[in-house]
């Protein structure tokens, strides 16, 4: 077998050791055997150079190459091209001086010649061998995690025909799944851990990559930095960006997400250093809404917040605006806005502004018509996604769109609803609260946001399914303190007990929050119990009243079967009896006929 690369300077002796090499013969689960890499190492620290081979799974060695002092030619070898396998070739060399931590180039080769796995055997100068790295094979572009081994040892016994069939099975699995985005915008989620948890991090993880899905954007990868505070200028360290600028480019990235607010800064650097779309969580949050808004007011609140979001980016923005002009941050009713001058758009924002006081105030009218009235009104508050829509739908019989989505309402409903007491409520949906959810568009949607300022009791609708109720019902409370609604009369209503199998798990949330019940309102649970608490907590409760009606009132008697919740009626010589609970404004004229008894 010809010995290729760089054999110049190397004595007879030591080459027909490197050609002997061939002998060789590995067991088809061993990746490395001791005898094999005692004389690698040997020979490697005697010519000063670094020695490759290439072995198939029946333990022969294909391929011969040396290098020099801190590299070796990685070639290509013509092994199996099915997609779902690896080429059936491990890479295994040697690195002089004593550490066998795998480069940069090493991570970056293994998925692009899909070896089985490759090995760097350090070597000291007195040809021992020191520490080991390996990497395990990996389908697809995305960089493998590289393993080190403090000795030879520790990896002579790793069963590897066995890891290669797992890699293998996993990749059949995900074929299907690769083929269908192979077309489709490609994104990368960026986060930074600060004061959180492990567990908390993650749980952010996943939220971002549930807002790209919304988006439509698929998630390809994840990268998460331990540090305390965002860098100023590019939001991840030098050493961190780097990495992502490497790994956009094996993935093949369109667009980077981050998982918090950019300044204008951080985005023209990241933008000039890896040349992809920035996206910031804001930004990724204002598409989702302008998406979703259907209304002609959801419509100019969301252009509202967009225009606000933008204005401190468009100073030396051209390049970035130009590249986002068919993507997120531009979608829906301000797209076109978005590259007009900052005069033009401060023009923008003064009309929408002033369109949206119209809106506060027919909305300031309605409720005054429903004050006079005397209906109360009951706002369903909480995190996005808690099931809101679906509980007003259970409640009232309406079928209002219920989605197992972000952000799936952001119109607000408004149904009636009949309480226990026979009271005449209303019942409104109001968009999802989120982590991080963007002060200006909270600004945008106080037009919408205003149902829940004024409502007279909020009924909190909690996930208790998820893992993250606490974080979420701290989201919620920060955006209803934002509105100063956090000490309005609440009752919370914990979704989704059908899918909670620890009943101890249940007790701790019904015992932790003050008026709590366990409903489902997928499945019909527990609604009875909700209802009562409702009509227990909301501001104005029924008068107990004992009524003597003349029988030519039978007006009277038709308004108390329609509005009061009648426990007791009787025909008597004197009169139609009623005992009733009934809500202030029946009350009163009962009270103004003298129609009251004791």
């Amino acid at each position: 077998m010809e010995i290729k690369g760089n054999v110049s300077g190397i004595s007879k002796f030591w080459l027909s050791k490197i050609e002997k090499l061939t002998e060789f013969t590995l067991q088809g689960n061993q990746i490395v055997s001791k005898e094999l890499a005692d004389e690698l190492a040997v020979i490697t620290a005697n010519i000063n150079k670094e020695i490759l081979l290439y072995v198939d799974r029946k333990g022969h060695i294909n391929h011969v190459e040396v290098g020099d002092n801190h590299s070796v030619s990685l070639e290509a070898l013509k092994g199996r091209e099915a997609k779902s396998r690896l080429s059936g070739f491990r890479c295994i060399h040697t690195h002089p001086g004593g550490d066998g931590t795998l480069s940069m180039v090493d991570l970056t080769a293994l998925p692009l010649l899909r070896f089985d796995c490759i090995v760097a055997i350090g070597v000291d100068a007195e040809g021992k061998t020191t520490n080991v790295g390996l990497a395990w094979g990996i389908l697809g572009k995305n960089l493998p995690q590289p393993l080190l081994y403090p000795n030879l040892g520790s990896i002579l016994n790793l069963d590897m025909q066995a890891q290669v069939s797992l890699i293998e099975k996993e990749a059949e699995k995900k074929l299907e799944f690769h083929e269908e985005i192979k077309d489709a915008p490609k994104a990368l989620l960026v986060a930074i851990s600060g004061r959180d948890t492990e567990a908390m991090s993650s749980y952010s993880l996943a939220e971002l990559k549930q807002l790209a899905d919304t988006a439509g954007l698929v998630v390809v990868d994840n990268m998460l930095q331990k540090r305390s505070v965002p860098d100023a200028a590019t939001y991840i360290g030098k050493g961190k960006l780097e990495e992502l600028r490497f790994k956009c480019q094996i993935l093949g990235i369109d667009s980077i997400i981050f998982d918090d607010e950019l300044s204008p800064v951080q985005i023209r650097n990241l933008e000039e250093t890896t040349g992809k779309a920035i996206i910031d969580r804001s930004m990724l949050i204002l598409d989702i809404f302008a998406g979703r808004a259907k209304s002609n007011e959801g419509k100019l609140q969301v252009e509202l917040a967009q225009l606000r979001y933008m204005m401190p980016r468009l100073v030396g923005q051209g390049e970035v605006l130009s590249r986002l002009g068919g993507g997120i941050g531009t979608r829906g009713p301000g797209e076109t806005k978005l590259e007009a001058d900052r005069r033009n758009i401060r023009k923008r924002i003064t009309e929408l502004e002033s369109r949206l006081e119209q809106v506060v105030k027919t909305r300031k009218l309605h409720r005054e018509q429903r004050t006079g009235q005397s209906i109360p009104v009951i706002a369903l508050v909480g995190y996005t996604n808690a099931g809101k829509s679906t509980l007003l739908n259970a409640l009232t019989g309406s079928d209002v769109m219920a989605e197992d989505k972000l952000f799936a309402t952001l119109d607000t409903t408004t149904r009636k609803i009949t309480l226990p007491d026979n009271r005449q409520a209303l019942l409104t949906d109001t968009v999802g609260f989120i982590r991080k959810l963007p002060h200006h568009l909270v600004a945008a949607f106080r037009a919408t946001l205003e149902e829940v300022v004024e409502a007279d009791l909020l009924v909190h609708v909690l996930d208790g399914s998820g893992s993250e109720v606490e974080e979420q019902v701290k989201a919620v409370t920060e955006v209803l303190s934002y509105l100063k609604a956090e000490h309005k009369p609440t009752v919370i209503a914990i979704n989704k007990v059908d899918t909670i199998t620890s009943e101890g798990y249940l007790k701790r949330l019904l015992g932790h929050y003050e008026h709590s019940v366990a409903i489902s309102a997928k499945k019909v649970i527990g609604l009875a119990e909700l209802l009562a608490e409702i009509t227990e907590m909301l501001p104005g409760a029924a008068h107990f009243v004992k009524v003597l009606l003349p029988y030519s009132k039978a007006s009277m008697l038709a308004a108390l079967h329609n509005d009061a919740a009648i426990s007791l009626e009787e025909y008597r010589n004197e009169g139609i009896y009623v005992e009733a609970k009934v809500d202030e404004q029946l009350y009163q004229r009962l009270l103004k006929a003298e129609y009251l008894v004791n």
